[in-house]
């Protein structure tokens, strides 16, 4: 069942409030919302949060910075969640075999539901960033 964008972010925050009291000063939050009058399925975003802080941030020495942006495109709506932790690479990922149900339940749920689109780019060293693209209503 799809719930406000707002909604999905306040339970984004709330988690990230924990966090924060988790790692004080080592994890600093962005937030640039420039749109949030849309619909997107429940547990789409917060799971992204959660990889963000736990594998992005979590195994980087220092912490790191999460950043949650969206905005409003011709044809979508599109959500951004990007951190400057560890990375990873793409290549290695996919050939160890590593299980990534998180991503892949996101994915699938975003793709049956609205049509939508889950991409993720890292970069060892450099962090990870995803991607949503939820399509407006035709």
């Amino acid at each position: 069942t799809p719930i406000s964008f707002d909604d999905e972010l306040k339970h984004v925050q709330n988690y990230l409030a924990l966090e924060k009291m988790r790692f004080e000063d080592e994890l600093e939050i962005v937030y640039d919302i420039q749109a949030n009058d849309f619909l997107i399925p429940a547990l789409t975003v917060q799971p992204l949060v959660e990889n963000a802080v736990k594998h992005g941030l979590g195994n980087s020495e220092n912490g790191g910075t999460v950043k949650i942006s969206s905005r409003e495109l011709g044809d979508c709506f599109e959500i951004e969640i990007k951190d400057n932790g560890v990375g990873f690479d793409n290549e290695n990922v996919i050939k160890s075999g590593d299980s990534h149900i998180g991503i892949e339940n996101v994915r699938n749920r975003l793709e049956l539901s609205c049509g939508g689109t889950l991409t993720i780019i890292s970069a060892v060293g450099k962090g990870t960033t995803a991607i949503i693209k939820i399509p407006k209503e035709v």
